[in-house]
């Protein structure tokens, strides 16, 4: 009687055994794959490591109300020529005004850069809430729109200067949304990555990622003559550079959330075309 019993507990510890192992098989199998990529330990903060603090750029997308585009571009250009008469009080620069072509229509992207960094932006705010002249154009320009949005972002500092172009160009403008804790990885393999990219330096306009607002959201700006040497400008990285950009894309591309493109045209009044 007493064999039987031992018999019996052997087998449950047995048994026991092989579902814990079952268990841990299921977990490292199924459930680790969720969790097996490991954020790369970050030592320094991402401003410190990837960007040039002392300038902060501003991205503007304003959707327009289908039956006000004329109206909107008429403010739009009042607005440019107010901030312009006022640029010894005014901090910074316009790096573009576009129109999107392929992505949402009837939206406006303006680009402005910051020299002096966050105290900069500070101080155009004093001056602008003061400033009657800029409320009325505000206000004339709030009645156009469906909606509007401002980010700020940090330029990284392994991307070209940015250049202002001449007639007549395209730019694609490139949204990363990464996963958290991965930005020090994404950057490192850009730093790579761009100069593979933009080996002829025309293409690489603006690299831009955010500290305020929503998080890790990563902007590349690129320009061409056109949407068809876009597509061959990205042939020729391809062929050209086809095992090291390989391995680039299959490291970059599991940190991405999401993503999206948009294309854009300039306007008459931009700065750069």
């Amino acid at each position: 009687m007493q064999g039987a019993v031992q018999r019996a507990a052997g087998m449950r510890a047995v048994a026991a055994r092989g579902l814990a192992t079952s268990a841990s098989s299921f977990e490292k199998g199924f459930l680790g794959s969720f969790f097996e990529r490991k954020v790369e330990a970050q030592a320094a903060a991402h401003s410190d490591k990837f960007a040039k603090k002392e300038r902060v750029s501003e991205i503007c997308t304003h959707n327009v109300r289908p039956d006000s585009i004329d109206k909107y571009l008429k403010t739009q250009q009042t607005l440019i020529g107010y901030i312009n008469s006022n640029n010894e009080v005014l901090h910074g620069e316009c790096l573009g005004n576009f129109s999107v072509l392929i992505g949402d229509q009837d939206q406006f992207v303006h680009i402005w850069r910051y020299e002096g960094g966050y105290h900069a932006i500070d101080e155009n705010r004093k001056f602008l809430e003061n400033s009657s002249d800029y409320k009325l154009i505000m206000k004339d320009m709030s009645s156009l729109l469906r909606s509007r949005e401002s980010e700020l972002y940090l330029q990284f500092s392994f991307w070209p200067e940015v250049t202002l172009r001449s007639p007549s160009h395209v730019y694609e403008l490139r949204s990363y949304h990464l996963k958290p804790g991965t930005m020090v990885e994404w950057g490192n393999y850009w730093a790579k990555a761009i100069k593979l990219r933009d080996y002829q330096h025309t293409e690489a306009y603006m690299g831009l990622f955010s500290q305020i607002g929503e998080l890790y959201n990563v902007k590349h700006v690129w320009c061409y003559e056109s949407l068809e040497a876009r597509q061959a400008a990205r042939e020729v990285v391809w062929q050209a550079t086809q095992e090291q950009w390989q391995e680039i894309v299959a490291r970059t591309v599991p940190l991405i959330r999401r993503m999206s493109s948009r294309v854009l045209v300039p306007l008459p009044v931009s700065t750069t075309q």
